[in-house]
C-alpha cells in the first residue's frame, strides 16, 4: 500500500495534478462541449449502456444486502429528524440533491475540491430550499470534527485520494458511534490498469468484436478505431485511480466492514464512456453482445478467476 513517490500535498507536482483535475471536471460540466444535460441534472453524462450497467449493479447490491445504494442512504437519512450526512468528493452534488429532496429533515454537508462544481451544487440547493451545504475542501488535507455525522458518503471519490490512510482515519473520527460509511468506488490496479489475468481475457475478447464496437470515444479527442483495447496509467499524469488498489485494504484496516459487494470484473472496460457509446441496446445484436459481456463478467467474478474493478461497501467504526 505504498503511496506514489515524490507526490505529497503541497508539493508542486501535487498542485499541478490538483489543478488539472479541477480543469478536467469543470470542462465536463461547464466547458464549451459540455451537453446541456450536465448542468440540468448535475450528473456526469454517460452512455445508455453504462446507465444499464449501473441499474444491474444496483440490483446486485440489493440482492446481496436488502437495499440498493439509494435504499441504504435514504433509509438512514429518513430514520429520524436531524440526521447528518457528509458527502466527500460530491462534485456538483446531483446525487446529494436528489436525496435532499427526499429527506428534507436531514442535513447534508457536501465537500469537493472543485470550486466550479461546488458553486453549481450550492446554487441548485439554495434555489430549491434544500438543507444542503456545499464547501470547497481537499480530501487529502481535510480535518473533520469528532462524532459529527451519522453517515459519510463517498461516491466514486476515493480513487482520486492520495492520503487514503489519513482520510479513512478522519472518517472514523467524524462518525458517531452508530454511524457508517457508504461507498461505491473503483478498485482496479493503480492508474486504472488491469490486473494481468484481467488484461489477458479483456484483450482477447476485444479483438473478437466487430469494428464498430471498438471505436474509442474519449482517449484521442475525437472517436477513433482501436485495434487493441486502450490502456494507459492514468495516475502517471492525473489523480485518477492514483491509489485505487489500496482503497479496500485501507478501509478494511481502519473500519469494520458490514457489507461488501464486488462487481464489474470486465464490463467497465467495454461499456463505460470510452466504448459504451457504440452500443445501441435497442438493436438485438448490440443487446445480445452487451448481455454476453455482462454474463461473462459475473461468471469470472463468481468463479474467482478475476478480481472486481468496482465495489459497494458499508463500514462502521
Amino acid at each position: 500500500m505504498a503511496k506514489p513517490e515524490g507526490i505529497k500535498p503541497g508539493d508542486p507536482e501535487y498542485e499541478r495534478l490538483a489543478r488539472e483535475e479541477i480543469e478536467h471536471y469543470s470542462n465536463i460540466f461547464l466547458g464549451e462541449d459540455a451537453p446541456p444535460s450536465a448542468q440540468e441534472t448535475l450528473f456526469q453524462p454517460v452512455p445508455p449502456s453504462w446507465v444499464e450497467v449501473e441499474h444491474r449493479c444496483a440490483a446486485l447490491v440489493k440482492e446481496a444486502t436488502g437495499f440498493d445504494q439509494s435504499g441504504h442512504l435514504l433509509s438512514r437519512l429518513q430514520a429520524h429528524p436531524g440526521v447528518r450526512m457528509l458527502s466527500l468528493g460530491c462534485g456538483p452534488g446531483g446525487i446529494e440533491i436528489a436525496f435532499g429532496r427526499e429527506a428534507r429533515d436531514a442535513h447534508i454537508r457536501c465537500v469537493d475540491l472543485n470550486p466550479d462544481l461546488v458553486g453549481l451544487g450550492r446554487e441548485r440547493a439554495q434555489s430549491e430550499g434544500l438543507n444542503i451545504d456545499f464547501e470547497v475542501g481537499d480530501l487529502n488535507l481535510i480535518e473533520l470534527p469528532p462524532n459529527e455525522f451519522d453517515l459519510v458518503f463517498c461516491h466514486a471519490s476515493l480513487h482520486h485520494v492520495l492520503e487514503l490512510e489519513r482520510l479513512a482515519s478522519q472518517i472514523k473520527r467524524t462518525l458517531r458511534p452508530a454511524g457508517c460509511l457508504i461507498t461505491v468506488d473503483v478498485c482496479t490496479r493503480n492508474g486504472f490498469l488491469m490486473w494481468p489475468e484481467t488484461r489477458e481475457i479483456v484483450a482477447s475478447l476485444f479483438k473478437t468484436l466487430p469494428a464498430r464496437f471498438r471505436v474509442n470515444h474519449t482517449a484521442y479527442g475525437k472517436p477513433r478505431l482501436d485495434e487493441e483495447i486502450w490502456e494507459a496509467d492514468t495516475s502517471s499524469g492525473s489523480m485518477e485511480c492514483i491509489r485505487s488498489q489500496d482503497i479496500i485494504p485501507v478501509l478494511s484496516k481502519t473500519l469494520q466492514p458490514v457489507h461488501f459487494v464486488p462487481y464489474l470484473s470486465i464490463s467497465r472496460r467495454f461499456v463505460d464512456t470510452m466504448y459504451g457509446p457504440n452500443y445501441d441496446l435497442n438493436r438485438p445484436f448490440d443487446a445480445a453482445l452487451f448481455n454476453w459481456i455482462w454474463e461473462l463478467d459475473k461468471y469470472y467474478l463468481d468463479s474467482k478467476q478475476l478480481k472486481p474493478e468496482t465495489f459497494f461497501g458499508i463500514y462502521t467504526r
